[in-house]
């Protein structure tokens, strides 16, 4: 048993009052390393390498993984899928609600597209990332997917690094996706849109 002044964190389905909370997580990050791009070649010959840099000042995604309503309207759409859709959250103490799961169905490929798997800044590297990966890994079979699909940035590291160690692969990029993010200091930096399977055989 838990001592009494033990915090507990429990992972549950997402209801739909849960929703217009979301934003209680504080799912940004702050690094000192991006996946630096370098492409060479023309036309379909083109080839491209991903390296990591140290920046000479951290790049700070501020609030652009926030919650907004437009984010929430999405989530909400995915929610009344009902079986088609797999959220789940993690709550502390029954209250405070700190990580996202929010995975969905999608027939016309036989895939599972990973939208969220957000975590708050104060409660990563506790294990929660990988509870809730685990749990979407069973959601997927339980679709019959052949695979979980995802998107990150080149400049969150730790969700690249999270992913590998959790058996992804790197499948494609976009360098058209996003625009110009400027820094207060220094050259402004693209952020590139990474893909990423996690096949199941």
């Amino acid at each position: 048993m838990p001592m009494a002044d033990q915090p507990i964190i429990e992972i549950r389905p997402l209801t739909l009052e849960d929703i217009p909370n979301l934003p209680e997580i504080r799912p940004t990050y702050r690094t000192d390393t991006i996946l630096a791009l370098e492409r060479s070649g023309q036309g379909y010959q083109v080839t491209w390498r991903l390296s990591e840099r140290r920046l000479a000042r951290p790049f700070d995604k501020g609030g652009l993984y926030d919650f907004t309503p437009e984010v929430q309207a999405a989530i909400r759409q995915r929610f009344k899928r009902g079986e088609a859709a797999y959220q789940r959250l993690a709550v502390l103490n029954g209250t405070r609600r700190i990580a996202l799961l929010d995975m969905e169905w999608q027939p016309w490929n036989q895939t599972a597209y990973l939208w969220n798997l957000m975590i708050d800044l104060d409660f990563r590297r506790q294990g929660i990332g990988r509870r809730l990966w685990h749990l979407a890994v069973s959601a997927a079979r339980s679709w019959d997917a052949r695979a979980i699909l995802l998107e990150t940035q080149q400049t969150n590291i730790a969700a690249c690094r999270f992913y590998q160690r959790m058996g992804c692969r790197l499948v494609g990029l976009n360098e058209a996706m996003y625009g110009d993010f400027s820094q207060a200091e220094g050259a402004p930096i693209v952020e590139i849109a990474l893909f990423w399977a996690y096949a199941l055989p």
